[in-house]
């Protein structure tokens, strides 16, 4: 005789306590997302149930006429055209809300944007990401289009200011890394491309057992820093390369100049993104090449460029 069916209740309060803090919205969000990590665990190891969907380095795609409880990818995308009666959240990728879809519980992405958020009933969070996108008809596109153009901008604005805090304290740092990106900058590019594939994997296997989340998570935060770092660190070098003479010793106008040129390549669509990828790969070699020590590394050519900043012109 079959043993009898054991069943487990989750008890939810009725009601949240109040925030009183400023930033509670915010506060919310960081909560719903934490719950939703917590309960990953119990709902990975019972993923063999038939109403949920659990997939690993793939995407996880809910049909027009399906209905699951949780939907959730390790390293791929979350696409719903159906309904999610609980979750839905995805590791190293996206959560797309199409036409038809709906999520009755909370969308969340770590790495990735989060489309169609008017379908989600609970929060929309994304860490890494926008969860902003939502269809807007006909000039949903130009919207699109200038909501981001909008957030790129206010990025490089940080950009711009972590860059002036390279140009303090980290000085010699930024000689270092900048050395490096000027004298061997193929090697250097090629460097920051490896390091993203092995961080990418990294965090798709850790997120895989149960231990290694809390890494994933940290390398998952780490990486977008490491990526400013050296972002604006290829914006000093770019402002230098610029034709004009006038440039030679103004770092700070080097700076904001190459910023500049980052920010138009953000809003151009293909060309400028692929430049954009290029620069940021170019700023993470340095950046490992160099363990941002003061010196940079020994199998440096000896050649230093046609380059106006202090590291090619010493």
């Amino acid at each position: 005789m079959p043993p009898p069916a054991t069943e487990v209740a989750v008890l939810v309060p009725d009601e949240e306590p109040p925030l009183e803090a400023a930033g509670d919205g915010c506060v919310k969000k960081l909560w719903s997302a934490l719950c939703v990590l917590t309960l990953l665990v119990p709902a990975v190891a019972l993923a063999d149930g038939p109403r949920d969907r659990v997939r690993f380095g793939e995407d996880v795609h809910v049909g027009a006429s399906e209905v699951v409880n949780d939907a959730v990818s390790f390293g791929g995308d979350v696409v719903v055209e159906g309904e999610v009666l609980g979750d839905a959240v995805s590791f190293g990728g996206g959560v797309d809300l199409r036409e038809g879809g709906a999520v009755r519980g909370d969308t969340v992405t770590f790495g990735g944007d989060v489309r169609g958020a008017q379908r989600a009933e609970g929060d929309a969070v994304s860490f890494g990401g926008d969860a902003s996108h939502v269809d807007a008809g006909p000039l949903g596109g130009f919207w699109d289009w200038l909501g981001e153009s909008v957030r790129s901008f206010v990025a490089h604005v940080l950009l711009f200011l972590l860059g002036l805090l390279l140009l303090g304290p980290f000085r010699e740092r930024l000689r270092a890394m900048q050395a490096t990106m000027i004298t061997d900058g193929l090697k250097t590019a090629g460097t920051g491309l490896l390091g993203y594939v092995i961080a990418g994997v990294a965090i798709v296997v850790l997120a895989i057992t149960i231990v290694g989340i809390p890494a994933a998570v940290v390398l998952g935060l780490a990486l977008p820093v490491a990526t400013y770092v050296g972002l604006a660190a290829a914006a000093t070098v770019i402002g230098a390369a610029l034709p004009f003479e006038g440039l030679r010793g103004q770092e700070v106008l080097q700076l904001a100049l190459g910023v500049g040129v980052l920010y138009v390549a953000s809003i151009v669509p293909t060309v400028g993104s692929l430049a954009t990828i290029a620069f940021a790969c170019l700023g993470l070699g340095a950046l490992i090449r160099t363990r941002f020590r003061t010196e940079p590394p020994a199998d440096l050519p000896a050649s230093g460029g046609p380059y106006r900043t202090q590291a090619a012109d010493a």
